[in-house]
């Protein structure tokens, strides 16, 4: 009990912005998943900035 309380002393920062912020594993891993589909269908991309820009227009931060 004494170890438990100890842990929650140390984490309360991190598990007050968990109720804070809207973010959790499943959106982050679901984000990540994208990307890695993004990156094996546009291997042939020749700049950066075009991955970049195709995972912004997938993900509807820019528009066309």
């Amino acid at each position: 009990m004494i170890q438990a309380l100890k842990l929650y002393k140390e984490n309360i920062k991190y598990i007050e912005n968990s109720f804070k912020y809207d973010i959790n594993k499943e959106v982050i891993e679901g984000t990540n998943n994208l990307i890695k589909c993004i990156k094996r269908i546009a291997f042939g991309y020749k700049k950066y900035s075009h991955l970049v820009a195709r995972i912004f227009l997938i993900q509807g931060i820019i528009k066309e």
